[in-house]
């Protein structure tokens, strides 16, 4: 339950933001930046829109960052320039001041949630997989012919993936406890697409969530969503791998992390490897096939990770990760580019 101070903390906040209220409010708006004073940036469905606004100065800039960081109990000064939090209306906000930034200017990017929920079917409906192709180390071919090596979830799963049947390919992957990647760039619609992979989820599971900020949607009764500190701000100082470790003594039938960045990779695998598969996570990676390498990267970076070969680390990743989707904004419309699926190179990994 919100505490008092809590409520007026969020009254203030929403008080500073009435200056951008008609870019907030757009319903048909996706991203709002500001590179510097007295001007706004937009982007909706015919991409970005510059819009000059005069009263927007540094000073009010700088009341925003300070409410915020106050707001959600962070710091942002010169020792402290980057700041990432949720706002009151759960739109994600990252702002860097100097001397991250230019001189007597001020970085802030809004990203808005989206106002509906869509349906894996409707995604399909709506063309997501329509430019989508097959991405394998087998050729399909090949697949085709050793079929008879697969178990039955494989051959079923194999069948759809060949068949380009994605819709309900992926339904099958969530059901069957697959462990999914969502790949793409920030915009590119992975949100969308996790939320509507995560209805799939068997109501009767126990879902746990681990976030920096809160952004999965979880419609499952049987949940706990998981929140820890990024970078020490705030006042819990729990990070991913605590978290976790937690988690794992929580009774959970799939824990599902946020995003894959820092060192969270690390603990990805450490959770997809103690017996709590069907993870759905997404990554910022060109392709699907880069993703492998984008995830090598992190979990190098990672401390738990930093002292394993990355042919090792490479070979956990095919081994561990079923499918990789990968998510591209065309034309201003959301589309899925490349579905990864290789049960064959999964068991060769090794």
């Amino acid at each position: 339950m919100a505490t008092a101070k809590n409520i007026e903390r969020a009254s203030i906040v929403l008080t500073k933001l009435k200056i951008l209220d008609d870019f907030l409010n757009n319903e048909n708006l996706f991203e709002i930046v500001v590179n510097r004073p007295g001007e706004v940036i937009v982007e909706g469905p015919n991409g970005w829109q510059t819009h000059t606004l005069e009263e927007l100065t540094y000073s009010e800039l700088e009341g925003i960052a300070k409410v915020v960081a106050a707001y959600t109990t962070q710091k942002i000064s010169v020792e402290n320039p980057v700041l990432s939090a949720t706002l009151p209306n759960n739109e994600r906000i990252q702002i860097v001041m100097p001397p991250a930034v230019a001189p007597n200017t001020i970085s802030m990017t809004i990203r808005k949630p989206s106002s509906r929920t869509f349906s894996l079917e409707s995604l399909h409906e709506n063309q997501l997989f329509s430019v989508a192709r097959n991405v394998t180390f087998t050729p399909l071919e090949q697949m085709k012919k050793r079929a008879n090596e697969l178990s039955d979830t494989e051959k079923e799963l194999t069948d759809l993936f060949i068949a380009k049947d994605f819709c309900k390919f992926l339904e099958r992957a969530v059901i069957t406890q697959q462990n999914i990647l969502i790949s793409g760039k920030t915009g590119s619609g992975k949100t969308t697409l996790s939320k509507a992979l995560i209805e799939k989820i068997p109501d009767d599971e126990r879902i746990l969530t681990i976030e920096d900020t809160p952004e999965l949607v979880v419609p499952h009764s049987n949940k706990v969503q998981l929140f820890y500190s990024k970078d020490n701000q705030g006042l819990a100082k729990a990070g991913a791998k605590e978290l976790l470790e937690s988690g794992l003594r929580m009774r959970p039938d799939r824990i599902l992390l946020q995003e894959l960045r820092d060192g969270t990779a690390f603990y990805y695998i450490r959770n997809v490897n103690s017996g709590h598969p069907g993870s759905i996570t997404t990554v910022h990676a060109s392709t699907a096939l880069a993703a492998f390498e984008q995830m090598t990267l992190l979990v190098k970076e990672s401390d738990g990770g930093g002292n394993l070969a990355r042919e090792d680390i490479r070979g956990l990743l095919i081994s561990m990760i079923d499918v990789i989707i990968q998510c591209k904004r065309l034309e201003g419309k959301f589309r899925v580019t490349e579905i990864y699926y290789d049960p064959f190179k999964r068991r060769d990994a090794f």
